[in-house]
């Protein structure tokens, strides 16, 4: 369970998104009260995470039009909209991850500068104390007496919004004089965001949590890296960051699943109050594991391939094919790829493809950007990793995954922290998603990007 009070403790549901995607099998929103798509809708739409939101229907017109013309722009029984009368939730329920309950409606003032308040329940909560059930009800009632967006409705609640403009531009100078009122102190929120200082913010939100979690994972490497603590088959020439990996990557495949599926936020509630000695524990058991083959064939081959791949007299003379090779041995990308639709990648809808084959596709697409009017891998890549001092990198990748001129198409967070990993093995050690899962399953309160 998280408390969200926005600034007063600085968590936000913008941070929700960050974390909920690879979970989330569809959103169920019921909040009264849009003025902006990108906050919650885009996200679903660029995830692919189905939707279904009730809106509010009154006088006042509470879901903005813009909002209300992109679910009819789409057209897509994936994406639902509907509208209720005598409606006053902000519940959204990220179906597999968990749910939030509270003030906030899906506004840039209630997500950022507001003083609102609200629960984050994780889905095994829910399940435990019997909430989803109340939800699902909760939603089927409300669905009983909710009306479809129709051309027609869209079309009365665009004529009813002209009217309102017309009327608050014509009383403009009266509600200033009534704000401009001393007897209730100004104040301008918690936050005076706008897009500037919100990019801003999360630039800091970024880099703050990115080198946090590097540092904990430099400290793991020095205690695993030493002879009492190293596997028999881990040479202590291998570098730090890449043992820290491979040992991240044992423990998450062998400790925290439970069936088919990573049970690392269990393993989180367990520990998260001493990570010290879960950790203890992961390396007793790490020194005594006899010979991995898949970590051994990460170390002693591919990290070695991947470093000289990356190098910087290697990279601007990549091929295509060498590099479809070098991103074949980055976990993230075989992630991603795994879970990409075909059409997104270059292939045929309709087919079964391997996951070998949907990383060849995935590279070359990456690599082929240019020819689309897209961003060189090649170029961002350099940038990122030789573009200036050592010590200014975690800003630099910032830059590349924030910043249009930078951004690779189809090269996440995650596959470019594990790249820097590789090609810096000693300064930074390699960081993905399945790094942050494994990390918060030993308690570690760190943020598990998508891959």
């Amino acid at each position: 369970m998280e408390l969200l009070l926005n600034g007063i403790n600085g968590s936000y549901l913008r941070n929700i998104l960050l974390n909920a995607a690879d979970h989330t099998e569809r959103v169920d929103a019921a909040v009264a009260y849009v003025t902006e798509n990108d906050l919650l809708f885009d996200w679903c739409w660029d995830n692919e995470i189905p939707l279904r939101f009730w809106g509010r229907f009154d006088e006042q017109v509470p879901v903005a039009i813009p909002v209300l013309q992109q679910f009819l722009a789409h057209r897509s029984g994936r994406y639902v909209c509907k509208l209720v009368r005598k409606f006053h939730p902000k519940v959204i329920w990220w179906r597999g991850y968990g749910a939030y309950i509270g003030s906030a409606n899906i506004t840039q003032s209630a997500w950022w500068n507001n003083v609102e308040a609200g629960l984050f329940l994780t889905e095994a909560e829910l399940v435990d104390g019997g909430q989803d059930l109340e939800l699902e009800h909760l939603f089927r009632e409300i669905d009983k007496h909710a009306a479809p967006l129709t051309q027609e409705l869209f079309d009365l609640l665009a004529a009813r919004n002209a009217e309102l403009t017309r009327r608050k531009h014509a009383n403009k100078d009266a509600d200033k004089a009534f704000l401009d009122t001393h007897l209730v102190p100004g104040w301008e929120g918690l936050a005076r965001i706008n897009r500037k200082s919100a990019s801003d913010q999360r630039r800091q939100d970024f880099l703050k949590e990115w080198n946090d979690t590097l540092q904990t994972i430099r400290d793991i490497a020095a205690k695993i890296s030493t002879d009492e603590n190293r596997p028999s088959w881990v040479g202590p020439t291998a570098p730090l960051g890449a043992q820290a990996d491979q040992f991240l990557h044992a423990h998450y495949y062998k400790n925290t699943f439970d069936g088919r599926r990573a049970d690392f936020e269990t393993h989180f509630a367990k520990h998260h109050k001493d990570p010290d000695a879960a950790l203890e524990e992961v390396i007793r058991w790490w020194r005594k594991l006899p010979l991995s083959p898949n970590e051994h064939t990460m170390l002693n081959k591919t990290a070695p391939a991947l470093r000289q791949a990356f190098a910087e007299d290697m990279l601007p003379k990549l091929t295509e094919d060498q590099f479809v090779e070098a991103l074949g041995g980055i976990h993230a990308t075989r992630e991603y790829a795994r879970r990409a639709p075909n059409r997104l990648i270059g292939l045929a809808a309709g087919r079964t493809y391997d996951i070998p084959e949907k990383v060849d596709a995935l590279a070359r697409h990456i690599f082929r950007a240019p020819d689309r009017g897209g961003v060189s891998v090649i170029e961002t890549l350099q940038f990122v990793l030789y573009g200036g001092r050592a010590d200014d990198l975690p800003q630099r990748l910032w830059e590349a995954i924030a910043d249009r001129k930078r951004k690779v198409d189809l090269l996440g967070v995650s596959a470019m922290g594990e790249i820097v990993g590789w090609a810096h093995p000693d300064l930074f050690p390699p960081r993905n998603g399945r790094t942050s899962k494994a990390l918060r399953s030993l308690g570690y309160d760190v943020t598990v990007h998508v891959e």
